[in-house]
């Protein structure tokens, strides 16, 4: 649209701020504009107004005019199955591969099954390695695979100068997740200076070591919070990579950052900013020149949802949208159906066709830092950089990375953020659609692809290995002895143990998955009972006075698998108290407006206790008739924020529905 030809009013593009504010302190009578602000996570605000910043330059994000690059997850137990998938992608327009093996902490228990060059070989056949770039999450053994990597494109005709391969490792994401590592600081530190010394003999191009923000934004840790812990994983990389010999000016090209994509637009837009701004300041503390910092991010596996999974998909577009805008140099896109099982070829599609929607039709790529300029994303971008800046500092002084896991002090920051999460999804303040909110009970199934990890098997040799050295001599026998056809799981064997560190884990965990348990639950119970558990309605008075409470009493039971009748009017009491007993239902949910509670609801109360209610609760918050409500027997009132969790899981032990074995579902 040509902003030239709209016909705005002659004053409209002069108004000021002062005029914007003081029409809203008009529109609040006499509070102050503050009492508008937002809280959110990280100790951080949303204000109600921003002052434009036209003034602004752009921020340096990625090149200018370059789209990011489209990194398709390739995680398919069945080598022939998973090459078919290699390359319907890359002929579907992505621009390289993430090749995740089973003893990566992100492979949701699917993987690879790739353990020698021959598996590899297979994978791979079709695809010229050369022109793509390959991603790797190996878990513990990244370095093995990185050699597995080389030696099988060596086979292929590819040398490994022609190579571009990002985060091969990052011990410290693998640390996290479990909350152990088999070897000491020092053995990985010098395993480090190995594969230093042997990317750089053999000419590999790609940023090899990998500051992996995912890990703590899946565990529950705040924007803040993911921020600081990847600047502090990139900083103790960069030492380790100085120890070993590699010059100060080239330290920063062996580096790369992974954060999370939420659902979030302007969060997300905001921290792939941020992160730009806090590197640039980490180089500037180290008196190292200006480079840039290869950004990826991945769309969020902590917001995915199993239950109305097509929503997954606005989730997912609106979050490679937010990394696009932001700057990341490359995006993965999670298929909608990833918290499901291995996604099929059409949930695979959708998560290319996104990314290549935003870039080929809507040209995101084609302007460096569109949201330059707008007062809300310069003010948020400056205040979260300060933010996760000085809890960054905060590890350094607590000796850094290491010893601030070790202790358990980010174990304690993360766990307290997600419990401030979980609260709000618990009650409703954060929904989430098709899961919480506007839930589907009786949705049909989506197709996944069904297929079991194989098993690793038993190790076959145990190989002599060097010592690793700056020169990349241990890498260099791994390569050879993976070329002489060891597996991978020979490689690690051979290894051994020596002393290991722990530290308190932090597993990752959906936001959906409390409410995923109880419809699951609902589920087993309408397979054993021939129906769902209910719950009764009882509206009270005319439409007008019990749509609105009784549909959101409806949504609200729903969200843990509760059915009931629907909406209905009842003429007398006798009707109702008919219509319960009829239900078959234990429950029953008070509907109507505060007024007619007044006239009506103790009566009703009384009488669906009396015809065998066994929970009796109340839509809504009439505070002037709870005392004499809960004195007459009412269980509970339900509205919006009250905790639909511990009322669901009450409703679960009133139809004799056991929540014993209760787990969170990963």
């Amino acid at each position: 649209m040509n902003m030239q030809n709209i016909d705005f009013p002659r004053d409209f593009l002069d108004t000021s701020q002062s005029d914007w504010e003081a029409s809203a302190l008009r529109a609040l009578k006499g509070a102050a504009l503050d009492a508008l602000n937002t809280p959110i996570a990280g100790g951080l605000e949303i204000k109600p107004l921003y002052q434009g910043a036209p003034d602004s330059a752009p921020l340096q994000l990625r090149e200018r005019s370059h789209p990011w690059k489209i990194i398709q997850r390739c995680d398919h137990p069945v080598i022939s199955e998973a090459n078919a998938q290699v390359l319907e992608d890359l002929e579907g327009g992505a621009d390289g591969l993430e090749l995740v093996l089973p003893a990566s902490p992100r492979s949701h228990g699917a993987g690879l099954n790739v353990r020698r060059i021959d598996d590899l070989l297979r994978l791979l056949d079709g695809v010229k390695p050369e022109l793509i770039t390959f991603q790797l999450e190996s878990g513990f053994e990244g370095t093995s695979s990185l050699a597995l990597l080389v030696e099988t494109c060596k086979r292929m005709g590819v040398n490994p100068d022609q190579l571009t391969i990002r985060g091969a490792t990052d011990a410290l994401s693998v640390f996290v997740k479990h909350g152990r590592l088999r070897n000491s600081f020092e053995q990985l530190e010098r395993r480090g200076h190995d594969l230093i010394g042997y990317a750089r003999k053999h000419g590999i191009q790609g940023n090899l070591l990998r500051a992996d923000g995912r890990c703590y934004h899946e565990a529950g840790a705040t924007s803040v919070q993911e921020l600081g812990l990847t600047l502090a994983s990139l900083i103790c990389h960069m030492r380790i990579l100085e120890r070993g010999g590699v010059p100060a000016r080239d330290v920063p090209r062996y580096v790369s950052a992974y954060l999370s994509a939420s659902a979030d637009q302007f969060t997300t837009i905001i921290k792939a900013r941020a992160m730009r701004q806090l590197w640039a300041r980490l180089l500037n503390a180290a008196e190292l020149p200006e480079q840039s910092l290869h950004l990826h991010m991945e769309t969020s596996w902590r917001m995915m949802t199993r239950r109305d999974p097509w929503v997954n998909m606005l989730r997912t577009t609106v979050a490679a949208f937010a990394a696009g805008i932001g700057g990341a140099d490359s995006v993965t896109v999670l298929p909608f159906t990833s918290a499901i099982g291995l996604p099929n070829a059409f949930a695979r599609r959708i998560a290319r066709n996104t990314q290549l929607i935003l870039i080929e039709e809507s040209n995101l790529a084609q302007v460096s830092d569109p949201a330059a300029g707008s007062g809300l994303v310069e003010e948020r971008t400056e205040e979260l950089a300060k933010a996760a800046w000085a809890y960054f500092q905060s590890i350094e002084k607590s000796g850094g990375i290491l010893n601030a896991l070790c202790s358990g002090s980010v174990a304690s920051d993360v766990n307290a953020a997600r419990q401030e999460e979980d609260k709000l999804i618990a009650t409703g303040l954060h929904p989430l659609t098709g899961t919480s909110a506007f839930p589907q009970v009786g949705e049909a199934e989506v197709d996944v692809v069904d297929v079991s990890v194989e098993e690793i098997g038993e190790v076959g040799a145990v190989i002599d290995l060097p010592e690793a050295n700056p020169n990349g001599q241990l890498l260099d026998a791994i390569a050879s002895a993976l070329a002489r056809g060891i597996e991978l799981l020979d490689v690690h064997a051979s290894r051994g143990e020596s002393e290991g560190v722990t530290c308190p884990a932090l597993p990752g965990a959906r936001l959906a998955a409390p409410f995923e348990v109880l419809r699951d639950k609902a589920e087993e119970y309408e397979k054993a009972q021939g129906t769902a558990p209910k719950i009764f309605l009882a509206t009270l008075g005319p439409v007008s006075q019990h749509t609105a409470r009784a549909t959101f009493a409806s949504n609200f039971y729903a969200a843990g698998g509760f059915v009931s009748d629907g909406l209905k009017q009842f003429e007398n009491m006798d009707e109702l108290l008919s219509s319960f007993r009829l239900s078959g239902a234990k429950i029953a949910c008070l509907c109507s407006s505060d007024k007619v509670y007044g006239e009506h609801a103790l009566e009703a109360l009384k009488e669906l206790k009396a015809a065998g209610a066994s929970r009796v609760t109340l839509a809504g918050r009439p505070k002037d008739l709870l005392k004499d409500l809960t004195a007459n027997g009412l269980d509970e009132t339900v509205y919006q924020g009250c905790d639909m969790l511990t009322e669901l899981r009450l409703c679960f032990e009133v139809v004799g529905i056991s929540l014993a074995d209760e787990v969170e579902a990963i």
